[in-house]
């Protein structure tokens, strides 16, 4: 099927901000290694021309000079752009980390079982499920926000149903809204296909760090929760189809083998 979600199998078992760490290092080969073996190799050539005006040979050492200017321009442009996304996965990778173990303290004690960093990929498109819980009321896919908080004043997020405010404004650049519905029903559908189960996922957003509040948290289409109350909010909710212990222990199994 084209619009099928397929798990990309691993040998081991993911751990929270994997496929972050990866992307990371993927940046970090492509915006700093290959712009400083580029910009070096612009120098090299800068000397080599250097040594021909000082030994007296033909060549100009503005033609070092020309490749030396314009490797280094386009070296420290990738250089800067990269080194802003490094920081941000690097951000990313971490609050998946807080949350895992708010998770492994809180919620793994009283019965849940939690898979990290669930890659899949759809319609040639690779994604990843930050946190999967699945417990005796239902199952959740939570999707972790780690965003730089304001200098001043205390960070709160608010949700009222239909949009989200940081500090009172729209984040721009991410519907994290529309994220979080998207993972729970990619895991939906991943787990239909591993199970054949027709499975409801709560949609959860965890903003780490933030003082998340929501008018009316219970009834809103995604749960937002700070990683502190995820041990409060999750065990409260009402399963909207109920899932027998078989049928867990079935989607359980299941995800361990995809995995």
């Amino acid at each position: 099927m084209a619009n099928e979600v397929k798990s990309i199998g691993r040998s081991i078992k993911r751990l929270p901000g994997q496929a972050l760490r990866e992307e990371r290092d993927k940046i970090f080969s492509d915006m700093v290694v290959d712009p400083v073996m580029l910009m070096m190799m612009g120098w090299c050539v800068l000397i080599i021309e250097a040594m021909h005006v000082y030994l007296k040979t033909p060549p100009s050492i503005w033609i070092g000079v020309f490749f030396a200017v314009t490797t280094a321009y386009y070296a420290v442009r990738k250089m800067i752009k990269g080194r802003r996304m490094l920081r941000n996965y690097r951000r990313g990778e971490e609050g998946e980390r807080i949350v895992a173990q708010a998770i492994e303290q809180d919620l793994i004690p009283i019965g849940y079982t939690v898979f990290h960093d669930i890659p899949l990929e759809k319609d040639g498109r690779r994604f990843n499920i930050d946190h999967l819980l699945i417990g005796g009321n239902g199952i959740f896919a939570i999707e972790t926000k780690n965003y730089v908080k304001p200098a001043k004043g205390s960070p709160e997020v608010r949700y009222d149903g239909n949009s989200i405010l940081w500090n009172g404004m729209k984040h721009t650049k991410c519907d994290e809204i529309a994220q979080a519905r998207a993972a729970a029903f990619s895991a939906k559908e991943l787990i239909g296909d591993l199970t054949g189960l027709n499975v409801y996922v709560h949609p959860v957003l965890c903003a780490v760090g933030w003082y998340a509040k929501s008018t009316d948290l219970y009834r809103h289409p995604v749960l937002l929760v700070m990683e502190k109350t995820l041990k409060t909010v999750l065990p409260n909710v009402k399963p909207k189809k109920e899932l027998s212990e078989e049928d867990r222990n079935k989607i359980i199994a299941a995800l361990k083998r995809g995995m």
